[in-house]
């Protein structure tokens, strides 16, 4: 009879073997021990390998944070940071910049008039949802000249009803209903505005034929169409948006307001906090990864018991800890006529720790004297030059899948694994053959026991 590995405290099924007698029974557990300390054995190499596979999953996300802060630093194009200001925020602002695309820059602008819709608005009613407007239909004239009608029926002849109907044939205009506060007996008013802004998106106002009603449009109530007009560096121009696209090559300017004669200076300059701190991202993920290795090889007389040292003394780690330095150390600026020619000279150098010091008012210092030689120093002159490329490219050969060193690692981890697995199945088979054919022979070792038992106490033998 087989007992089940549940209750007994081991993995393996051990076969029953109740004994009266104590020394049999004391053999047989010593024995069924002496089997499940083999099985520990894998069960303890097999944590082991968990702990080094973890760390090396740990060290390739760390090494993941190299690369991910360094690509901003790739090319003089990623390098580059770009930051808009404004002498008056009120007027224009800077709202967006294409650092690819745009220059550094200052430029003098002035907003004489802003882009807006045409929009007419009703005589008043009483109210927005009850009184009856009539029924019939509303002609529109379209951007293309195309004529459009609305109906209105006896289900939707209201103010509300009409702004639902104009709204939803999508005709290039918006319907909404307001309340303009200058009549207190008829306070709710239909208005109607188009949906472009610019001379271009002027429309014809819509008629209305509606029978049994008193909807009007208010001729006095009415706003044209207009463009923005700006003077750009003295020069007038027109645009049919309050944003600016198109003036200058990646650079979107928000217009917020027209002053006539107020002259605005807009200003394109390198963002000098921004790439300090993508700097320090990049030596804080470098920092990472030199503790990371440096814990590894502190060892000490116990350090075979601390998972967390489960690589230490791997000459891979060593390895990669040199060329590591060496890059950071040894990567020269392909720019001679720069005086900014290694990481020391923009303040990014080893202590005595072994990991990385980040000056940063002399890395922001020497962007502010010298950028384009911190650019070139970091993204080289050429493709796949400079101490960012060649950083990203240890760090791809560390981490690739399929033939990164550490994705070798990890997988070679994951197949010991599995091997081990597979023998710790074949083992425990084994060991509970073996102790079902020990529980046998205890079996039959306690019945001569007894029965020469029997024999010298006189007594006839069992089954006679």
């Amino acid at each position: 009879m087989i007992e089940s590995r549940e209750g007994t405290g081991l993995p393996l099924e051990v076969p029953q073997f109740n004994s009266s007698n104590a020394q049999l029974a004391g053999a047989y557990q010593k024995v069924a021990k002496l089997e499940q300390t083999k099985l520990n054995k894998f069960d303890e190499k097999s944590q082991k390998i968990d702990d080094q596979l973890k760390l090396v999953q740990d060290l390739k996300s760390r090494f993941g944070k190299i690369k991910e802060s360094l690509v901003p630093f790739k090319t003089p194009s990623d390098f580059k940071d770009l930051k808009g200001f404004s002498s008056h925020e009120d007027i224009a602002v800077i709202s967006s910049i294409d650092k690819t695309l745009a220059e550094v820059g200052s430029y003098e602008l002035e907003v004489l008039n802003l882009a807006n819709t045409n929009s007419i608005m009703t005589y008043g009613m009483a109210d927005r949802d009850k009184s009856e407007v009539g029924v019939g239909y509303i002609s529109f004239k379209t951007g293309t000249g195309e004529n459009k009608e609305v109906y209105i029926g006896t289900d939707n002849n209201t103010l509300d009803g009409v702004a639902s109907a104009i709204n939803s044939a999508k005709l290039g205009v918006r319907a909404f209903v307001v309340n303009d506060g200058t009549d207190a007996d008829e306070p709710w008013r239909l208005v109607v505005t188009g949906e472009g802004t610019g001379w271009k998106n002027d429309i014809e106002w819509p008629e209305f034929y509606l029978l049994d009603g008193d909807l009007e449009f208010d001729r006095e109530r009415t706003r044209e169409a207009k463009s923005a007009i700006i003077r750009f560096n003295g020069m007038p121009l027109m645009a049919d948006e309050n944003t600016i696209k198109n003036l200058l090559p990646g650079i979107n300017i928000d217009l917020k307001s027209a002053k006539e004669g107020q002259s605005i200076k807009l200003d394109v300059k390198p963002d000098f906090e921004a790439i300090e701190g993508k700097a320090k991202g990049f030596v804080d993920s470098m920092n990472e990864v030199f503790t990371f290795i440096q814990n590894q090889n502190q060892l000490g007389a116990d350090s075979h018991k601390d998972a967390s040292k489960s690589l230490g003394g791997d000459v891979g780690l060593q390895a990669i800890e040199s060329r590591m330095r060496s890059i950071i150390q040894l990567t020269q600026n392909e720019l001679d006529t720069s005086t900014i020619q290694g990481l020391r000279n923009v303040g990014i150098v080893f202590n005595r720790n072994g990991t990385l010091d980040y000056d940063t008012k002399k890395f922001q210092k020497e962007l502010e004297t010298d950028f384009e030689g911190v650019s070139s120093l970091f993204a080289g002159t050429s493709p796949l030059t400079g101490f960012a490329n060649k950083m990203i490219a240890l760090v791809d050969g560390m981490t690739r899948s399929g033939d990164g060193m550490m994705s070798i690692k990890e997988s070679s981890l994951k197949s010991k694994k599995d091997r081990l697995e597979s023998d710790k199945e074949r083992a425990t088979q084994r060991a509970e053959k073996r102790l079902e054919k020990v529980s046998s022979q205890f079996s039959r070792a306690e019945a001569a026991i007894q029965q020469m038992q029997q024999s010298q106490a006189g007594l006839p033998p069992q089954g006679a």
